[in-house]
């Protein structure tokens, strides 16, 4: 119904949501924060499909399949941070398993790639149709 009215009226929705479901369901566009910033943004089927930034690729992760069975969905380590207590660097870091130095001091803008953006200094790279 929301995809149907905003077609009619040639207006846009923005939703806030934990539920990638609906965000596939209805979105276009959908753009994924961690600790109050946009970490990525970008088509949702290429956000969900090819996730760049690791802290998408772990919520892609963890959430369970219809179509490929898994016997543990992924899982990302630690905890998010206060946001009276965001780290330096990508507030991701801590948690990331692709952290390097720069990324403890320096906050990544969104840089493209493929079709996404994504605030990362290692971005996840994903084979074209993957």
């Amino acid at each position: 119904m929301i995809k149907r009215l905003t077609r009619e009226h040639g207006t846009s929705v923005m939703l806030v949501t934990h539920d990638m479901g609906v965000i596939a369901e209805t979105a276009d566009r959908v753009a994924v924060m961690y600790a109050g910033r946009i970490v990525e943004i970008g088509p949702v089927a290429d956000v969900i499909h090819r996730a760049r930034h690791p802290y998408t690729v772990g919520l892609m992760g963890s959430i369970p399949s219809i179509v490929e069975e898994r016997e543990r969905l992924a899982q990302i380590d630690g905890t998010m941070p206060r946001l009276t207590a965001i780290p330096s660097g990508c507030a991701f870091h801590p948690r990331c398993p692709r952290a390097s130095e720069r990324c403890k001091r320096e906050r990544p803008s969104l840089a493209p790639g493929a079709a996404t953006l994504a605030a990362c200094w290692h971005p996840v790279v994903t084979q074209a149709g993957a």
